[in-house]
């Protein structure tokens, strides 16, 4: 009985280790994992800490970019640092990272970075609007380009080439009378009526250069070829006998070179301003010297020049302001010149035969004008602006003499012009002009007719 409660006793003991080992075992597992959640959980809190303090850092970054944003200067130095490669681009556009595939791109702190400039871009855009920088808006359209071409000189291109032809048409009439009155209603003497018909065709090749995006040179050579009929009446003393003679002669007129400089760029509230210069240079024929002859059979009412000048004689140079604003579609111009034309010594300043050495000072003059354009479309627009001309009295020194005046060289021109433009590709444009003169100096019209073409 002893050994059979012994047996039960120690039967019931290893029972209970047996079932006591399993839940000891279960327990130092359940506290491990315990442990590692707490870990996980510690490190997944160190990590959010860390998250949201350079989260803060960004969103005061951010703040201060808004307050004071990156100059473009600035920007321009941020965009020219160097993004390593990545075997595995990625950018904060995960449908940008799928178009690129595996082209390398810059990582998240780049494109943080990246991020900011764009920001700054955008904060500095809105500040230009605000201080009158430069305007951002969609590219201007090929007819608005030629107009700012044709008015200030300003290119898109580097290089640019025009070819324009044009025609001017003069005409004078006059009544010459040779005597004296009588009783204050008779005229004793000889009367003759003079008339001048004169047409001038000119072509001009212009090259341009743009030396940057401000500044712009350019070298015109005109080609001139003129004709000029004469008529008076009167000849012999009798008012029903009319003389006629013309004089055609052609050739170089005077090459000029001239610059023009983008002062102000066009904003919202501004205009685009240019300040445009041009040198002259006497390499048409003069206009000093040439002898008039009689014309046969008038009696000696009718000279005439043997040749006709194509040029000035003299060196000039001129300086211009223009402002142009876009009103979109309309396009509005003004500008304002002036022309100084420098004294020079001739060989034969006078008409009558023989040499007569002296020096000549040509007028002076002053040029205004205004106009608008309306862009028809994309590639057309028409336009209408007016111009005036104002130009001092000439003066002539005989040598050993005093300086005189010449009477009636002073001259007030107007003209009201009409144009077309029109864009025939993305390098070539076609623009038309028609003038109506106003005064009695103007010319009765001008046609004009330019091609510019650009590289």
């Amino acid at each position: 009985m002893s050994l059979l409660k012994t047996a039960s006793t120690a039967l019931i003991a290893g029972s209970t280790m047996a079932l006591a080992m399993p839940y000891h075992a279960s327990a130092q597992s359940f506290e491990t994992e315990i442990e590692t959640l707490r870990a996980q959980i510690a490190e997944l809190e160190e990590r959010e800490a860390r998250a949201n303090a350079r989260l803060r850092a960004l969103e005061d970054q951010l703040l201060r970019i808004q307050a004071e944003p990156i100059s473009p200067d600035e920007a321009l130095t941020i965009r020219g640092r160097a993004v390593p490669a990545q075997t595995r681009p990625r950018t904060l556009d995960l449908s940008l990272d799928a178009f690129r595939g595996s082209y390398p791109v810059m990582d998240r702190e780049d494109s943080v970075r990246f991020v900011q400039i764009q920001q700054a871009e955008d904060a500095a855009g809105r500040s230009d609007q605000d201080d009158e920088s430069v305007q951002r808006a969609p590219d201007t359209s090929a007819a608005v380009e030629d107009i700012v071409q044709e008015q200030q000189g300003l290119q898109r291109s580097r290089w640019g080439a025009d070819l324009s032809v044009g025609y001017s048409r003069f005409s004078d009439a006059r009544i010459n009378l040779d005597g004296f009155l009588a009783l204050d209603a008779i005229f004793l003497g000889t009367i003759s009526i003079d008339e001048v018909d004169a047409d001038i065709f000119t072509s001009e090749a212009t090259l341009r250069y743009g030396v940057s995006d401000d500044l712009f040179l350019d070298a015109s050579v005109p080609f001139l070829y003129r004709t000029s009929t004469f008529r008076s009446g009167g000849a012999g003393g009798a008012a029903n006998e009319l003389v006629e003679t013309s004089v055609h002669d052609g050739g170089l007129g005077d090459i000029s070179l001239g610059a023009s400089y983008q002062l102000l760029t066009e904003t919202i509230r501004r205009p685009n301003l240019v300040l445009s210069g041009r040198a002259k240079l006497p390499t048409g024929q003069e206009p000093f010297g040439i002898d008039f002859v009689e014309v046969v059979g008038s009696e000696g009412n009718l000279q005439v020049p043997n040749e006709l000048a194509t040029g000035s004689g003299v060196y000039g140079a001129s300086i211009g302001l223009s402002a142009l604003k876009s009103l979109d579609p309309l396009v509005v111009f003004g500008s304002l010149n002036y022309f100084r034309n420098f004294e020079r010594n001739f060989g034969d300043i006078d008409e009558n035969p023989g040499p007569q050495p002296g020096r000549v000072d040509v007028g002076d003059a002053v040029q205004f004008g205004a106009g608008l354009a309306f862009a028809l479309n994309d590639r057309s627009s028409i336009s209408m602006s007016y111009s005036q001309r104002v130009v001092e009295r000439s003066r002539v020194r005989l040598d050993g003499q005093e300086w005189q005046r010449i009477v009636g060289s002073q001259a007030n021109v107007a003209l009201v012009n009409l144009g077309a433009t029109f864009s025939l590709g993305d390098q070539l444009s076609l623009v038309s002009t028609v003038g109506i003169g106003l005064t009695d100096d103007s010319p009765d019209m001008v046609v004009g007719i330019r091609l510019p073409y650009r590289f």
